[in-house]
């Protein structure tokens, strides 16, 4: 028989063009997500602050124009502290907060690589873990070593000008900014996004069969490792049995994989690094894969 079919996208796999108006509830800061690009240029030296040879070294703020060194990746902690990862994907470390050289050397985030970001319109102060802030004195060195609050004049070397490119609006982006309530809020998309009467519509316009995309998180529901949220192959098994009712064939695509296949918001990537092709991702893949099958 020929097929007739349809693709249900934005369902079980969050994609932020198909579900915009997710993002824009996000309480606080929605357009610093996790991927979200940003660039810092200094108030007092009109320098962007730059990791020197894509990373692995000093931080300097002697850039006139932004490109990829003077390109910092989020990976959000909280509505409004972050991990800041250069191009070369370390991460910039305030070095024990000791007051001296910021570095871009890290592997691996902890608390010195965690960045508070106070915000006036497109003006920043970035404070460190000890609660000194971060400062521009010079070109050569940027420092962590601000005492006290600084203001938001011109001439204060703790000020920066953030450019903001929000690049990614995925699941993964999606759940953990919602990292207070996201239960509730995937909840509601899956119960209100498809729903049975979409199924009995198709039905009746002769759609034989329908493509649900599916993130790999979904294999380990209820309890999916974080930031995902559980409940999508509840929603999938309710597919199936509308799909019975109502004579269509259900395609499952698994969209997202392990490790995230592509930089797009539908693999589900943190900040557009991909991790596919790693042995384990793969072998997670078919572990997946098997129990889709299953279904």
């Amino acid at each position: 028989p020929n097929i007739r079919a349809v693709n249900l996208g934005g369902w079980l796999v969050i994609e932020g063009w198909m579900t915009m108006s997710l993002f824009d509830k996000i309480p606080e800061n929605n357009d610093l997500l996790d991927g979200t690009q940003i660039q810092l240029k200094s108030l007092k030296l009109g320098k962007y602050v730059s990791a020197e040879n894509s990373g692995g070294g000093k931080m300097v703020v002697n850039r006139q124009n932004p490109s990829s060194w003077e390109t910092f990746k989020l990976w959000r902690v909280s509505s409004n502290r972050f991990y800041l990862r250069v191009s070369n994907n370390m991460f910039v470390s305030a070095l024990n907060g000791g007051g001296s050289t910021v570095d871009s050397t890290k592997d691996t985030p902890k608390e010195w690589e965690t960045f508070k970001v106070v915000r006036n319109k497109s003006l920043v102060h970035i404070k460190t873990f000890n609660g000194r802030y971060l400062q521009a004195k010079d070109e050569s060195q940027l420092t962590a070593d601000y005492s006290g609050e600084p203001g938001w004049d011109n001439n204060n070397p703790a000020v920066f000008i953030m450019t903001v490119n929000t690049a990614l609006r995925g699941e993964f982006q999606l759940a953990n900014a919602y990292s207070r309530a996201p239960q509730q809020v995937f909840d509601r998309h899956r119960n209100n996004f498809i729903t049975e009467g979409d199924f009995q519509f198709l039905a009746s316009k002769g759609i034989n069969a329908v493509r649900i995309p599916v993130g790999w998180w979904i294999a380990y529901d209820p309890n999916p490792p974080k930031p995902f949220v559980g409940g999508s192959m509840k929603a999938l098994d309710n597919a199936f049995t509308w799909a019975s009712k109502h004579n269509i064939k259900v395609i499952i695509d698994l969209h997202a994989a392990p490790g995230s296949q592509n930089p797009e918001d539908h693999s589900a990537s943190r900040d557009g690094v991909s991790t596919w092709r790693q042995e384990e991702n793969i072998a997670q893949t078919l572990e997946v894969i098997d129990i889709l099958a299953s279904k």
